[in-house]
């Protein structure tokens, strides 16, 4: 699934997951969900790719859900806005 998919259904998330992303980061990057356990800092394998740690869902999801209620809301922009460095 896209980066720009998953967070579609942001609101549905359970908060005990992590978001890895396949490199390099972006919207339409692959991206999966892993259940929190030992060093989620960790990259993980899925169907022979490589993800690395992204975000925590519960984090997204307060991001993405502030970001909607601003002057530049969208699936789109809230997906790059999350991929850019503080």
């Amino acid at each position: 699934m896209r980066l720009v998919e998953l967070i579609r259904d942001a609101n549905a998330w359970e908060d005990d997951l992590i978001i890895y992303v396949e490199a390099p980061w972006s919207p339409d990057a692959d991206a999966v969900f892993v259940v929190a356990e030992g060093n989620s800092a960790q990259p993980v394998t899925f169907h022979a790719k490589q993800y690395n740690y992204f975000l925590e869902t519960f984090i997204a999801r307060d991001f993405i859900e502030d970001y909607a209620r601003s002057a530049e809301g969208g699936l789109r922009p809230a997906c790059q806005a999350l991929d850019e460095p503080y």
